[in-house]
């Protein structure tokens, strides 16, 4: 069985991460996979992710920068013409077709290849990431956001089954959308790149003594980088030495320094920018503690990481990481506001007893249950169903 994997993009971004992994390891399972993108960055990822089997257009497209109404709707129909010239070059080496993130499912029903299709989906349409700042800005988008989720329903009901997803909270949204069930499968983690310690990692970063706090996300509003800052104002009159790393970059940098200057916290904020996973790791080894106070995000790699690394998180409700994060006691569970976040990052740092048994259980349940190796062989047995149903 060979399977085609379509993603707008490959770069070091969390959903990117898992479709890279989870295709690694099906190769490694015998259940041929390569990836059809649109662009390729490996510069920042683990060199074994670089033998993956990748299909890209003669000309690649760049990952587009959408800060207008028009920029948004330009890249969208750029980018579904140049997937679906690209499937209908390519999809005939392969028995079944999985289509991940917007507009890559889109562009796999339109391209009409007569393969198998399935959609692995990591949220379901909306304003997200770089589209959220023009939808709130623009009437015009939101109108045509509404009459694109008419067409995506069409197309999502049409096209496409099974639907995956990574999260039980993406799979509730996708039964409220498109009146659909879904497989949920969590997303893994390299348990033993991340469990690997760094002596000295502080000293290696240049991040010296006192309390250091970590915030890991593309600079964009929904990771809300914003309110790790103001929470660091409030935790440095009770904390005194204390600083907060912003790793990832993004189009919110300029509105998160401007932030920082008006609080005069310039000598207490690192923006180190885009980093390679190893140096990542050196990050989680230095903290005391991770924040992950996003909100619209359906799941999240960055608490699981941390814990592995042996270090809490403190982590919004509502995201789709909470569910399992609370179930599993593996973490702290805030409001996202100023006040619970600094709340919680006295808690973890006075209680670190609790703490200790908290990452415990939390490098136990990651273990034995969110490993790139188990997320692949439960895709290659829902690849395998698709297959079996075709047949018959």
């Amino acid at each position: 069985m060979k399977v085609l994997i379509v993603t707008p993009h490959v770069f070091a971004g969390g959903a990117e991460k898992a479709v890279l992994n989870m295709v690694y390891h099906l190769n490694s399972l015998g259940c041929g996979a390569s990836i059809a993108t649109l662009s390729l960055d490996l510069s920042k990822l683990p060199r074994h992710l670089a033998k993956i089997d990748f299909i890209l257009p003669e000309t690649p497209l760049e990952q587009p920068v959408m800060n207008d109404v028009r920029t948004v709707l330009s890249s969208t129909v750029r980018e579904v013409f140049a997937f679906v010239s690209l499937l209908r070059k390519s999809s005939s080496n392969f028995d079944l077709i999985c289509a991940c993130n917007f507009p890559a499912y889109w562009a796999t029903y339109f391209a009409h290849t007569g393969k198998p299709v399935m959609w692995l989906s990591s949220e379901v349409l909306g304003p997200y990431n770089q589209t959220k700042d023009v939808y709130d800005k623009s009437g015009f988008f939101r109108f045509a956001l509404k009459m694109a989720s008419v067409l995506d329903k069409f197309i999502v009901n049409s096209g496409f089954d099974p639907i995956v997803t990574c999260s039980a909270l993406n799979s509730r949204l996708i039964k409220e959308r498109y009146g659909r069930d879904s497989i949920f499968l969590n997303t893994g983690v390299d348990y033993d790149f991340f469990r690997k310690k760094v002596p000295k990692a502080r000293v290696r970063l240049g991040l010296g003594d006192g309390v250091l706090l970590l915030h890991v996300g593309a600079l964009m509003q929904r990771k809300n980088q914003i309110l790790s800052i103001r929470a660091l104002k409030v935790l440095k009159q009770r904390l005194g030495s204390v600083k907060l790393a912003l790793v990832g970059v993004g189009p919110w940098e300029s509105i998160l320094r401007a932030e920082v200057e008006a609080l005069g916290l310039e000598r207490d904020v690192v923006f180190a920018g885009e980093v390679s996973e190893e140096t990542l790791r050196d990050y989680y080894n230095a903290c005391d503690v991770n924040l992950f106070p996003v909100v619209d995000q359906t799941w999240g790699l960055v608490p699981f990481e941390a814990v592995v690394v042996g270090k809490p998180s403190v982590v919004a409700e509502g995201c789709g990481a909470a569910e399992v994060i609370a179930k599993e006691q593996m973490g702290l569970l805030i409001n996202p506001c100023v006040e619970d976040l600094a709340e919680a990052v006295l808690c973890a740092l006075g209680n670190p007893d609790l703490m200790g048994e908290v990452v415990r259980r939390g490098q136990r349940y990651v273990r034995e249950n969110l490993t790139w190796e188990k997320y692949a062989r439960d895709m290659c047995v829902v690849f395998r169903s698709v297959m079996g149903s075709e047949h018959k």
